[in-house]
């Protein structure tokens, strides 16, 4: 990546982020970065990996069905490809694993996915004794998400077993697995 490209995709995030939070004009700017940069990059998971995250923030925020679904299917495409291409990034493994988790499974069939990418996510953090890339924080919103997917996949015993493990850890995280 040039080094004009690496000041475009360090914006392209900025918005992406911002999208995240509810802003939903950034969300379509990042996206449309996104994919001008994945154009010329077309070899990097990490830009690939954004952009699909960027897909699933426009669906998350369009109006029309059909469009929504369209971009949700586009964006795990593209966040499943750059799992493909680099399976041990953790940055990777993280946007896939939330998109994942937030696309409904009835629709979707992705829960499994985000389990997969949880789960290796917090091997990677265990592994790494909270040295790597996952701040602890991080890792215990994973842990969170993890025992949510479980619950939705209804393995009630994992959910519960993960959410045990993640009281012992951080107690604040109790009311929301009341909530489950």
């Amino acid at each position: 990546m040039s080094k004009e490209n690496n000041t475009e995709f360090k914006e392209a995030i900025t918005l992406h982020q911002k999208g995240i939070n509810g802003d939903k004009k950034a969300a379509e700017k990042a996206f449309k970065q996104l994919k001008e940069l994945k154009l010329m990059n077309h070899n990097d998971p990490l830009i690939e990996a954004y952009y699909g995250s960027a897909s699933a923030l426009v669906a998350r925020d369009h109006a029309n069905l059909m469009e929504k679904t369209n971009y949700a299917k586009r964006g795990m495409k593209a966040l499943d490809h750059a799992v493909t291409k680099d399976s041990s990034n953790m940055e990777i493994r993280m946007l896939r694993g939330n998109v994942a988790f937030r696309l409904p499974e009835m629709h979707f069939k992705r829960t499994s996915t985000a389990i997969e990418d949880f789960l290796y996510l917090i091997a990677a953090y265990e592994k790494e004794k909270g040295k790597g890339t996952i701040t602890k924080d991080q890792y215990e919103d994973i842990l969170f998400k993890l025992g949510k997917a479980y619950k939705n996949s209804n393995e009630d015993q994992k959910a519960k077993d993960v959410w045990t493990k993640l009281s012992s850890k951080n107690p604040k995280y109790k009311k929301q697995i009341e909530k489950g």
